[in-house]
């Protein structure tokens, strides 16, 4: 028996509570059948989606079929490779010092890479006006860390829509 994760199609192992990948409930994961290599699902013959095998009705369309048992292709979780583990290197060491968008170069994300590099240059030209004031310089931290916050998540983001 094997749970895929019904929003990113990832398999989800067993005992966790949620996929890793999307963070969606292992609850509502599809549980498929394994028999040697290949996997099947019980599919509806109205409107071809999965559903449970010992339902009489369709859950979708309501439905009373027979499923028909259908061959399913699973993603599994591969290896982070040097390029992804090099754009999240190059996202949070240079984004602690507030230069932002080396990580999306890496990904070749180019127009997210040119509008962090942007908030960089502008921030270098801002920060020292910020500086006379206490709540200027907290306003400035609070700027700064939210944007080295969403620039690290972009690029998880990136790397968890490959399949990763």
């Amino acid at each position: 028996m094997s749970r895929v994760c019904i929003g990113c199609g990832n398999e989800i192992p067993e005992g966790q509570d949620f996929c890793y990948v999307c963070g969606a409930w292992a609850k509502n994961a599809l549980i498929f059948e394994e028999e040697g290599d290949q996997i099947y699902a019980n599919v509806c013959v109205s409107c071809h989606k999965t559903m449970p095998s010992d339902a009489e009705f369709c859950p979708y369309c309501g439905s009373k079929s027979e499923p028909a048992r259908v061959p399913v292709r699973v993603r599994s979780p591969t290896k982070m490779s040097a390029m992804d583990i090099m754009a999240i290197v190059l996202a949070v060491v240079p984004g602690f010092f507030n230069i932002f968008g080396l990580g999306q170069i890496v990904q070749r994300s180019w127009s997210k890479a040119f509008v962090f590099i942007c908030v960089t240059v502008i921030f270098f030209y801002v920060a020292p006006g910020f500086m006379g004031s206490t709540n200027g310089y907290i306003i400035l931290l609070v700027m700064q860390l939210a944007i080295f916050i969403f620039s690290i998540s972009d690029v998880f983001r990136n790397i968890g829509r490959r399949g990763i």
